[in-house]
């Protein structure tokens, strides 16, 4: 299978992250000599905090500290030994308090994350199914995967979607023996709550669903004993593992997984992988813990959370005075105000931080791109004052950062799918009256020389081919088989073009970048659901075209504008399209600026399919072609190439009839069913159809001769395309694969077009984005190439992303 470069997720975190450290919003570093709670010093400034887990203060507690002196005293700052043979003197201690609390068997881990870790892998077996929420926390994701090179099987199911869950577990019951449902209590970004109740009864209702949870955010302010969350709503379950924390609002640290039988908590404890391994929790931190589990068992923590919800219902009210976008309205104390695009939501951050707050934001990819926000939250550190000053700071500041960036409030409200407000004002987008937008569905709208001369001399087609492209992909039987398409061009006060592109729009496979492993995976199972995830793309380009589909003058002194421009267009398109995904391809990833144009207005950078180009033809022998490889290529162009070159009659095309164009469409076809790189439907019969005669394309045909071959077909074709601007290019190519290892069919296309462009006198050949590793081989030139993505809803990507991680 052709060699093709795919996106690492991680890559594209690591951008997303260093964009947001480098403007001041994360990876920051308190000052002082100490800490109150109340405020944190950044950078030499006093700011109050509204960004701490530790909702009821408890970290602050002379009663804790005492507890970590004492202990540190006696036992000294850590024991170091595995737990499987001896435990340090305190662990006993906390483990009854703890039980105590909950009533029911508890095992204590280093930490929340290693929890996970212990347990999962322990208690689920390799006929049991994971099912995830959506916004699950990412340390049960990462415990999770280490299940799959087992063979567990791993879903995904859109967040709190109990009518989906249902669905999933009776198409898999018959099939596993336990279904997984793993969900946060509440969860961390907005502060919503699971469907507890709701989940019990399905977990009543099906024998073989068993819930696990994770009420890390829930701890202490919620339930009796400060049990959390989820205990204030439920009984414990006899099928469910509830999992918390010691760290955050209990005010030491440690994770605490809660079993609703002896039995599976001493499995788990017998061999629960950082158990066995791991270092323990330190006596200090077990002081800790022992002197806040006493507070949890006093009368005092009921006081301490009804101080919380106080504070809590007092914020929510002020919020309801404003028509700040509070995305959930509820009783925890994670509230997260929407703001849309990353760039307001930096804009807003920097701002509330000049008037001396601190907040969390919430982005990428702990939430869709287009719903970044301000994540901030309540405790009992903060006073009605500060809470009274945060607000009004926040209502002061949100609508001047949606008007730095050019949004409205209802555009944001959109993204989150919240009640529009009425008779405002609309904040118009800041356009200098000098630039000029024109807007078309057909390239026939600009002129074909200006067209050319600014796109098409950089891609695979020309003003002529894309005329042809708009005709064959309309009028079509199948939803995939039409496309609509959007040019755009905006010009200076003098009609100079600043920036030129087009768009289409087209039903297209969610995975048509993903490992090739992952599409064939998906692809038997679309045999049975031919759309399944599959979405409304809008691409830069087409799917048809390679190359770079984007004209901006980066000399003129108002590019940003026409890139941001162009943004606001696109999302114009978004709207009326209802489009799912966007990207913007193909860039070189060398422009740092124009990336950050794009990261500030919700796109993500990752890395697509690299390009090949040969950019010296002119060579008048073969001698002289090979004269310009390097000699590894020469070696493998000489035995690969040159050694089957007499056995072929080649032919060059341009009208075929009908019969050929049948058979030159099956031989695409066998390469189309083979090539899961790049991961597209099946073009329409038309767009074939039409080829024969049309200006631009020509069809280099290989057969091979009768004494190595009695059959006369054609084992190989090239589609060619002669763009007018200088450019010819090698679009598509069809092959039997009978012949393909005997005979190196494939290299010898690729050769015979080369020789084919170097006849017709051409300087650039593109080759297209695939198999870099055999066009490098030819003298091409290969090329990074990277896209900026824009995702509406995250739930198609991430399933892919399960697959994606279940084969690595």
């Amino acid at each position: 299978m052709a060699k093709t470069r795919h996106n690492h997720l991680l890559d594209t975190i690591d951008d997303i992250i260093t964009s947001a450290a480098n403007k001041g919003i994360v990876h920051l570093h308190s000052q002082g000599d100490s800490l109150s709670g109340s405020t944190l010093r950044i950078n030499d400034r006093e700011l109050k905090h509204f960004g701490t887990c530790g909702y009821l203060g408890l970290e602050q507690d002379s009663r804790l500290k005492a507890g970590v002196i004492d202990a540190v005293t006696k036992y000294g700052t850590q024991f170091p030994m595995s737990k499987t043979y001896v435990s340090s003197p305190l662990y006993a201690e906390l483990e009854n308090l703890v039980e105590t609390m909950y009533g029911y068997p508890v095992i204590l881990t280093k930490n929340s994350t290693l929890g996970h870790i212990t347990v999962i892998p322990s208690i689920i077996r390799d006929d049991d199914v994971v099912i995830l929420d959506q916004q699950v926390h990412a340390s049960i994701q990462s415990a999770v995967q280490m299940l799959k090179p087992k063979g567990v099987r791993v879903e995904v199911i859109r967040h709190s979607n109990l009518e989906m869950l249902e669905e999933r577990i009776q198409e898999l019951r018959s099939k596993y023996n336990r279904i997984w449902y793993m969900a946060d209590g509440v969860y961390s970004m907005y502060g919503d709550v699971a469907p507890i109740k709701e989940m019990q009864k399905l977990a009543d209702k099906y024998d073989q669903l068993y819930l696990y949870v994770d009420d890390a955010h829930g701890m202490s302010w919620a339930g009796e004993h400060g049990t959390g969350f989820i205990m204030s709503q439920v009984e414990m379950h006899r099928k469910m593992v509830l999992c918390a924390t010691m760290g955050k609002c209990f005010g030491a640290t440690g994770g605490l997984i809660v079993f609703p039988e002896e039995e599976m908590r001493r499995k788990v404890k017998i061999f629960g992988g950082p158990l066995t391994f791991s270092v323990q929790i330190e006596p200090p931190m077990l002081g800790a813990a022992i002197a806040s589990a006493k507070i949890h068992l006093s009368d005092e923590i009921y006081t301490m959370q009804q101080r919380l919800a106080g504070k809590i219902e007092f914020c929510n009210e002020l919020i309801r005075q404003t028509d700040l976008p509070l995305v959930v309205e509820n009783e925890c104390p994670i509230f997260f105000i929407g703001t849309g695009m990353p760039a307001t939501g930096y804009n807003f951050v920097e701002r509330l931080m000049n008037e001396g707050y601190y907040v969390n934001l919430g982005v990428f990819p702990a939430v869709p791109v287009k719903n970044t926000g301000v994540r901030f939250t309540i405790s009992c550190h903060n006073s009605e004052a500060d809470i009274e000053g945060f607000v009004e700071a926040m209502d002061y500041h949100y609508p001047k950062a949606l008007e730095d960036e050019g949004k409205t409030e209802n555009e944001v409200r959109k993204s989150f799918k919240m009640p529009l407000l009425t008779e405002r004002a609309v904040v118009e987008a800041k356009v200098s009256s000098e630039l000029t937008t024109e807007m078309s569905t057909t390239v026939e709208a600009f002129p074909e020389d200006e067209w050319n001369r600014l796109i098409s001399k950089n891609m695979s087609v020309d003003w002529k081919g894309m005329k042809f492209i708009e005709e064959a992909f309309s009028g079509n039987d199948l939803p995939e088989e039409n496309w609509k398409f959007h040019y755009l061009m905006v010009r200076d006060g003098h009609g100079t073009p600043v920036l030129a592109t087009f768009f289409s729009s087209a039903l297209c496979k969610d995975d048509i970048f993903a490992q090739a492993g992952v599409s064939i995976q998906l692809e038997e199972d679309r045999k049975y659901n031919p759309y399944l995830l599959t979405s409304q793309t809008l691409v830069m380009g087409s799917l048809m075209t390679e190359g770079n589909h984007f004209y901006l003058n980066k000399e003129h002194g108002q590019w940003e504008e026409a890139v941001r421009i162009m943004i606001g267009k696109v999302g114009e398109i978004q709207e009326s399209e209802k489009i799912s995904a966007t990207y913007l391809r193909d860039f070189d990833d060398n422009d740092p600026k124009l990336k950050e144009v794009f990261h500030d207005q919700g796109f993500v950078k990752v890395d697509v399919p690299d390009s090949c180009v040969i950019d010296k033809l002119g060579w008048k022998n073969t001698d002289e072609f090979l004269e310009g490889l390097s000699t590894r290529s020469r070696r493998h162009v000489r035995y690969d190439v040159l050694k089957y070159e007499h056995m072929f009659d080649v032919e060059v095309i341009n009208s075929p009839s009908k019969e050929d164009m049948k058979h030159f469409q099956s031989l695409f076809r066998n390469v189309r069913n083979r090539n899961f790189a790049i991961n597209v439907f099946d073009y329409p019969d038309k767009f074939f159809q039409m080829m024969p005669g049309e200006a631009g394309w020509e069809f280099v045909v290989l057969r091979l001769k009768p004494e190595f071959d009695s059959n006369q077909k054609p084992v190989a074709v090239a589609f060619n395309y002669r763009n007018d601007a200088g450019v010819y290019t090698f679009l598509l190519i069809g092959m039997d694969y009978e012949y393909l290892e005997k005979y190196n069919i494939y290299r010898q296309t690729i050769y015979r077009t080369l020789e084919q462009a170097n006849t017709l006198g051409y300087q650039t050949l593109r080759l297209g984005i695939s198999a870099t590793i055999e066009k490098k081989k030819f003298g091409a030139n290969v090329h990074p190439k990277v896209a900026f993505v824009q995702i509406k809803d995250n739930f198609n990507m991430e399933q892919i992303e399960q697959l994606a991680v279940s084969q690595a």
